[in-house]
């Protein structure tokens, strides 16, 4: 198409975009009249990105209102633009999005601020394109630079070696730049397929500053965002692969420009092991340098491992034993060594021959002259426990009084016992190291197992393990306790028992001495008192007959203590219902005796030995009445409040002669028998008495007393 052709087609749409863009300025000064009159508005607007962006969070929250004229420096896809002036950068939102933005756009916006999630931004309200010119410049910026933050959402220029190149997802990809020792993410919104050759290459990228925010508004990691590949530019071509010279291992990171990042370097050795992470243990086929001189009183220097440690960008697979070739970029790992993001050149499974393990001390195996090599310790060490990990199984063990740790990465568990003694075989990694003047040295080393293979059983754990006697002495003492507490039952069930048999034995006796006590004793005494009463129906002289009554009086007095002692005799324990027992005394009065008045109220449960005690005590006050008193009445009151009982026996009769006639006088040993038993039971006992007024006895009785 000729320019002719091309002219009116560019003139039209050069007018359309002056039409579009006058409208938009006339929108823009409306909307911008309208907001300046709003209340929003009434305090002074923020018109710089650096007072914006250092806006603390809570006035951010306030909604301060912005006039920020700017350069837009990338956009998002979406609602989201970033831009700087000549102070500092921010971020801005739109609802809804815009798609009309482009790197480099003059803008004017108006809107209001927001919190953002590291530092505030501004949300739109209106934005009006004032022209295009180049993007904003950008800033020469470090790792640390970028970790502290100091140009988050702004342009920088970095510099560094292109690591790695993989596909972030199917529009995006990830390249990894190393920047000295660290290594940083650049992530570009173009396809991995339209990358140039990056690997190895010195690279100068110009990209937005950003990162992961955490949810305290902390910025985690540092990453730098691209638009496109135009943006990365190759300073310095990767070497060619068939250039690379290989490399001994020993020789890599050692003294050389210091200045000039590490390359890729090129290995060639046997594979010791590989596994499904990425991690390949390669055993050096070139032969090392000659050893350094040493001074004829120096100790030799330990024997350099001819092994190393090699990370791949992405699993191989790879046999124990076969020849490969790999270049990866030199690292220094825990205590030598390594090479990362490596990958396989040429591997040669023609070549494959078992990978022989060095055989090395105790002693070799921590001082890390082995680092990364397949070894087996010629020390035998016993298993002392294992777990399970995120990887596998970590083996804790002790071999000569030194603990040790061996990794086995497998999902089944090892099967093995605790206090087993085996010989390991695998690799050698150093864990840590210490320092000893300018020297550094290894400080623990643990060992990477290949398979279950390179556990080999010298003895099986012995039978009484320290679990089995933890339980076996358990169970022992559960035991010896049980029986402790079953001859202690057993004790307590035997003495109750004999208690049992004695009181029964004694109870027994009693019942046979009463029974004995009535056949014979009250038999014969009925019969004399019989005797007697006949003997009175005979005319008889005043002498012989004064001498009869005595008698007869004397007999009665007998049989009454006999029928007590029988009644003391018998089973006292089975006397509970003491009202009862009280009302049988009233049924067995003397024909001739004085009117016995029951006044009985409702008791608590007290024991029958107890309520024997005071029955005996009521009949003994009632005998002597008889006997004495000469009454024609004798109350019997008995009650109970919730702290003592009360058992009165009054009568009318003529009364004690004097207070001391209770106490054991003649013909008086009833009342010492009241005495005796109130003492028993805890009960005070008081006699009331007038003469020719009667007498009362009072027993009272604590219902807390031991007796219950």
């Amino acid at each position: 198409m000729t320019n002719e052709a091309q002219s009116p087609n560019a003139n039209a749409r050069g007018a359309a975009c002056r039409v579009e863009r006058g409208i938009q300025a006339l929108i823009f000064v409306i909307i911008s009249s309208f907001g300046f009159t709003h209340s929003s508005f009434a305090a002074a607007a923020l018109t710089r990105a650096i007072d914006i962006r250092t806006l603390p969070y809570e006035r951010s929250l306030e909604k301060l209102p912005v006039d920020l004229t700017a350069t837009i420096g990338f956009v998002e896809s979406g609602g989201t633009a970033f831009v700087q002036d000549d102070t500092a950068g921010t971020h801005l939102h739109f609802k809804p999005a815009r798609n009309d933005l482009r790197v480099g756009d003059r803008v004017r916006i108006l809107g209001t601020t927001t919190a953002g999630l590291y530092f505030p931004g501004v949300d739109v309200t209106s934005l009006q394109i004032l022209g295009h010119a180049e993007p904003p410049a950008a800033a020469p910026a470090s790792y640390d630079d970028l970790a502290t933050g100091r140009y988050h959402y702004q342009r920088v220029i970095v510099e560094g070696l292109g690591r790695t190149l993989t596909p972030l997802d199917e529009n995006r990809s990830l390249l990894r730049l190393a920047i000295g020792s660290r290594v940083l993410e650049v992530r570009i919104d173009s396809p991995l397929e339209t990358a140039p050759a990056l690997i190895d290459a010195h690279l100068r990228i110009t990209a937005l500053a950003a990162g992961g925010i955490n949810d305290r508004r902390q910025l985690v990691f540092p990453y730098i965002r691209v638009t496109d590949w135009n943006d990365v530019a190759i300073t310095r071509a990767a070497p060619p692969l068939e250039d690379l010279p290989v490399t001994s291992v020993v020789t890599l990171l050692q003294f050389g420009a210091a200045d000039e990042p590490h390359h890729r370097a090129r290995v060639l050795g046997t594979v010791l092991a590989s596994f499904p992470d990425g991690r390949v243990f390669l055993r050096d086929a070139t032969p090392p340098p000659p050893p350094r001189e040493q001074p004829k009183d120096a100790a030799p220097p330990p024997q350099q491992s001819p092994s190393i440690a090699i990370r791949l960008t992405s699993p191989a697979t790879l046999s124990t034993g076969q020849k490969a070739e790999i270049i990866g970029f030199p690292i220094m790992a825990g205590f030598s060594a390594s090479l990362a993001d490596a990958q396989v050149i040429t591997s040669d499974e023609a070549t494959t021959a078992p990978a022989v393990a060095a055989a090395v001390s105790l002693r070799e195996f921590l001082d890390g002259s082995h680092d990364a090599n397949l070894i087996h310790l010629t020390a035998p060490a016993v298993l002392n426990d294992f777990f399970r990990t995120v990887d596998g199984y970590e083996l804790r063990l002790t071999s000569g009084g030194t603990p040790l740790r061996a990794f086995l990465l497998q999902s089944t568990v090892p099967d093995l016992e605790i206090g087993t003694v085996v010989g390991l075989t695998g690799i050698c990694l150093v864990e840590s190291s210490k320092d000893r003047g300018f020297r550094s040295q290894a400080e623990r080393a643990s060992l990477l197992l290949r398979s279950a293979e390179d556990i080999a059983v010298i003895s099986t754990a012995p039978f009484w393990t320290t679990g089995r006697l933890i339980i076996a002495i358990s169970i022992l003492a559960g035991v010896v306790l049980l029986a402790i507490v079953w001859i202690a039952a057993l004790r307590r069930q035997i003495s109750a028992l004999s208690s049992r048999i004695v009181q029964q034995a004694t109870q027994d006796e009693r019942q046979r001495i009463a029974r004995e006590f009535h056949d014979t004793l009250e038999q014969e005494l009925a019969g004399l008192s019989l005797r007697l009463d006949a003997a009175t129906t005979r005319p008889l002289e005043d002498k012989a007959r004064t001498l009869i009554e005595t008698s007869r009086s004397l007999v009665s007095r007998i049989q009454s203590e006999a029928r007590n002692l029988v009644a003391d005799l018998r089973d006292t324990e089975q006397l509970h219902d003491l009202p009862a027992a009280l009302r049988e005394i009233q049924n067995r009065m003397p024909p001739n005796a004085p009117a016995l008045q029951l006044d009985l109220h409702p008791l608590p449960a007290i024991p029958g030995a107890v309520s024997h005690h005071l029955r005996m005590m009521a009949q003994e006050a009632i005998t002597n009445t008889i006997k004495h008193a000469q009454a024609t009445e004798i109350s019997l009151h008995l009650s109970a409040t919730t702290d003592a009982l009360t058992l009165r026996i009054s009568d009318n009769g003529r009364g004690l002669a004097s207070d001391t006639a209770t106490t054991g006088q003649p013909g008086h040993f009833g009342c010492m028998g009241i005495r005796e038993r109130a003492r028993k039971i805890g009960a005070d006992v008081s006699w009331k008495s007038e003469a020719g007024k009667g007498t009362v006895v009072t027993v009272s009785l604590p219902l807390h007393h031991s007796s219950f």
